[in-house]
């Protein structure tokens, strides 16, 4: 049997449980409702020329979260060439190494933002230890700029 204090940050009672004389006790859990989050504001959006995609978000620790906002300003203003696509990579490991390494996977699909608009995107997660994001613009010589914002809880 389960009951639980729907509101986040309080006390959930999680289930019945016998002790050692065999009467029943109650196994309370507490929880915190503490959030991560990061930015990186004016980063640089490759272009299709670069060898790989700009890291625009570098790796951030969500390890216990298991809600994710992520909202991307591409600041780009002048034309359809800075248009972009943002992708989201999650890992396991301690020291994976670069965003969008062999040590990261993507997470969710790629997310297309056109110059001078915005995106938000909620990822909800299993157990992950850290995040980041990388964007490249479709175009072969014009590059962008954008903010990134992260929250996790």
């Amino acid at each position: 049997m389960a009951l639980a204090d729907d509101t986040r940050g309080k006390r959930e009672f999680d289930k019945f449980v016998a002790d050692g004389s065999g009467d029943t006790s109650l196994r309370v859990t507490t929880t915190t409702a503490v959030t991560t989050s990061a930015s990186n504001t004016t980063a640089t959006v490759e272009d299709t020329s670069a060898a790989s995609a700009s890291v625009v978000l570098t790796e951030t620790d969500v390890e216990g979260k298991s809600r994710i906002g992520i909202q991307i300003f591409n600041t780009g203003s002048s034309n359809s060439n800075q248009n972009a696509t943002f992708k989201v990579y999650g890992t396991l490991k301690s020291s994976p190494g670069t965003v969008g390494g062999a040590n990261w996977t993507q997470i969710g699909d790629d997310i297309a933002v056109t110059y001078n608009t915005s995106a938000y995107k909620a990822i909800s997660t299993t157990p992950i230890k850290a995040v980041g994001i990388t964007g490249q613009t479709g175009h072969s010589t014009q590059t962008s700029t954008c903010d990134i914002y992260l929250m996790a809880d």
